[in-house]
């Protein structure tokens, strides 16, 4: 299914809230993922006042998976703190995800998160919200096993006045990452937190005892815990 965006991706599965709708999240996928997994996971957060939209990523030959044609958000060539990132795609799916949102409700948060691929995405909106992308109502991201794209980018930009306040203090930032990842180095994950930190977004980075997959139960405790007390007033 082609995106306003122009971004054939599969259908987008929404889980709805089951108390009063306080925050939509949309929750990005990992690669070679589907919807699916999104929603299962997200389920397991058992988050009544949230509503989560789950889409799911274009089919694309992955460098890293040896061309292999898999479902990504971009392409990636090997996940490390010199990668080259995919940034004409990152700009596209952020265009995608952000048209998402665009009929939410005024008064209810808005959130983005993701595992993976889906992560470095999330944040990827988090740096382009600080420089100018509308994003009605962003309150907060979450990435689980992820890294922040374009990171120099951001550090290079910070030199630069914007002519207003900078809007990095409004969003806050959950990080964790496990410690025996063999996908997302760990110390590129702690990296990335130590990035956006720099760059003014209030974030918290909770170490976690699993590999990349599968999402071990302490980051569901700590995501659930972590969102709550977002929706608090």
């Amino acid at each position: 299914m082609a995106s306003s965006s122009g971004i054939a991706c599969g259908n987008t599965k929404i889980v709805y809230p089951t108390g009063i709708h306080k925050a939509t999240i949309v929750w990005l996928h990992d690669i070679g993922q589907k919807g699916l997994d999104s929603t299962q996971f997200v389920r397991k957060l058992n988050l009544p006042n949230v509503k989560w939209i789950c889409p799911v990523a274009p089919k694309r030959p992955v460098t890293s998976w040896g061309g292999i044609e898999t479902t990504a958000w971009c392409d990636v060539t090997g996940i490390s703190e010199n990668m080259e990132d995919d940034l004409v795609s990152l700009n596209s799916i952020s265009a995608f995800v952000i048209s998402l949102l665009r009929d939410e409700p005024e008064n209810v948060m808005i959130g983005i998160g993701g595992i993976g691929l889906g992560a470095a995405v999330a944040l990827y909106l988090a740096t382009i919200y600080i420089t100018g992308r509308k994003i009605r109502n962003l309150s907060f991201i979450v990435g689980i096993n992820g890294w922040l794209p374009a990171w120099r980018n951001l550090l290079h930009n910070l030199s630069f006045d914007y002519g207003s306040p900078s809007l990095a203090p409004s969003v806050s930032i959950l990080l964790t990452h496990g410690t025996s990842d063999d996908i997302v180095p760990f110390p590129f994950g702690r990296k990335s937190s130590d990035t956006l930190r720099m760059a003014g977004f209030p974030v918290t980075f909770i170490p976690n005892e699993g590999d990349h997959l599968p999402i071990v139960p302490q980051v569901i405790n700590d995501v659930r815990l972590w969102i709550t007390t977002k929706l608090q007033p």
